[in-house]
């Protein structure tokens, strides 16, 4: 998937759907308002271990005291994000105590999953933060896309660098 839609009141939609819309839209009898459609599910071969990969690059890079060299290996093009890392660690102090819990996982493609989360930052007590984002299936392995850890560090005042080519 190249691109999800999103607008106020939670409506999302991928590209794909968007054309299998517009097929449905250019074939529907003259005079017939409501056009349904009914998007294919993505076909992934297993989906309990893909979710387990999912969850884990989502852990390593949100939640464990692992290396940053680790944890920007678990991000989608994350080579040049160690600065990043250690900026959020140095501005925001939750963020060294940082937990993570995936609660659900939708896979859009065969290499692109969105992902329902929460961040537990340290200090905050039991409530955490809803989050969506995004985990790409880059070279055989499950990562959590470079746009859902800019879009995060974003709104504590942190711009990532452009990925390296």
């Amino acid at each position: 998937m190249e691109h999800l839609v999103r607008a106020r009141g939670g409506l999302q939609i991928c590209e794909r759907c968007v054309a299998q819309a517009h097929e449905a839209i250019a074939s529907a009898p003259p005079g017939q308002k409501l056009v349904r459609i009914r998007p294919a599910p993505a076909g992934v071969t297993d989906r309990d271990d893909a979710e387990q990969a999912i969850e884990q690059a989502f852990e390593t890079v949100f939640g464990s005291q692992l290396p940053i060299a680790e944890k920007c290996r678990a991000i989608e093009r994350g080579d040049n994000l160690a600065s990043v890392m250690e900026e959020v660690v140095a501005r925001y102090a939750p963020a060294r105590e940082m937990d993570v819990s995936v609660d659900y996982v939708r896979f859009v493609s065969e290499d692109e999953a969105e992902v329902h989360f929460v961040l537990f930052p340290g200090r905050f007590g039991p409530g955490g933060l809803n989050q969506t984002g995004h985990a790409v299936l880059v070279d055989g392995q499950w990562k959590l896309s470079r746009d859902t850890y800019c879009r995060l560090v974003r709104l504590i005042g942190i711009q990532c660098p452009p990925p390296e080519d």
